[in-house]
């Protein structure tokens, strides 16, 4: 595998950014000029926690050498604490995602597969929150979507937040700067509402992302896996595949980088049926 990183200018967020990507390589090196139907890679968007950065994945996990075996193109983005959304006081991060990043990276990379079976998206905490956000928008990009210990979406953050204390913090300022309000949970029955969209995209397409879901049982965050499980799971037939597992866990790099190792399991499990 080749670690690559990209530092360029993008033109909807307006500013330089940083792109992380893990590419497969052969006997011939990592193919750049090759055509787009030659050996195509498969792909993960791989996405980082509000505190975190598009380094991450590679400094605490050895997600290198867990992907090497699938052959499989890994992106890593770089989205500040935008929570993957067009933010109501900065930059439109979630566009940037949608529109401009896949253009990019499939220009610099002919390998990468525009399939949607070969095209799944991952992310911790925030990141798992984006993912979901980003795969249930463009279900016909995305053929598969894990979330790993997901908590800050609205509006569900006051199942673990106490708004007496923890929204006085820089989480106050986040919900602002995001959504235009200091209370997400205001945000129900919204265009935000995470609750709202998993039920509506349910409803509106028939052919939809499959749902990995992991969460660690002592995780302040555990009772918005519990909203969120209750919710696919009320769903009649299942539609979205939903598959929930937990494992005594924190918070914690231990916990995400057991959970992302099941995912490629998983993907890789799917691909030989």
């Amino acid at each position: 595998m080749a670690l690559i990183e990209i530092n360029f200018h993008s033109d909807i967020l307006n500013m330089d950014t940083s792109l992380s990507l893990i590419i497969p390589e052969t006997e011939q090196g990592i193919g750049l000029n090759c055509s787009k139907d030659q050996n195509s890679w498969k792909v993960l968007w791989l996405l980082h926690g509000r505190s975190d950065d598009h380094t991450i994945w590679m400094r605490r996990t050895s997600i290198e050498r867990y992907a090497a075996p699938l052959g499989i193109m890994v992106i890593m983005p770089e989205v500040s604490y935008s929570r993957y959304l067009n933010m109501a006081y900065g930059p439109r991060y979630y566009d940037f995602m949608v529109d401009e990043l896949p253009g990019l990276c499939h220009n610099l990379f002919p390998r990468m597969s525009s399939s949607r079976e070969d095209t799944h998206i991952a992310g911790l905490s925030m990141g798992g929150g984006g993912a979901l956000w980003i795969a249930l928008h463009n279900p016909e990009r995305f053929s598969s979507v894990c979330m790993l210990s997901t908590g800050g979406i609205a509006p569900l953050e006051h199942l673990w937040r106490d708004k007496e204390t923890d929204y006085i913090s820089d989480y106050k300022k986040t919900n602002l700067d995001v959504y235009g309000t200091y209370d997400s949970d205001s945000l129900e029955g919204t265009e935000y509402d995470i609750i709202k969209l998993i039920r509506d995209t349910a409803k509106q397409h028939t052919k939809l992302p499959k749902v990995f879901h992991a969460m660690g049982k002592e995780d302040v965050r555990y009772p918005v896996a519990m909203k969120l499980k209750e919710t696919f799971t009320e769903i009649e037939n299942d539609p979205y595949e939903y598959e929930y597992h937990e494992s005594p866990g924190t918070h914690e790099w231990s916990f995400w980088d057991k959970w992302i190792q099941e995912y490629l399991l998983v993907i890789k499990r799917r691909e030989l049926m």
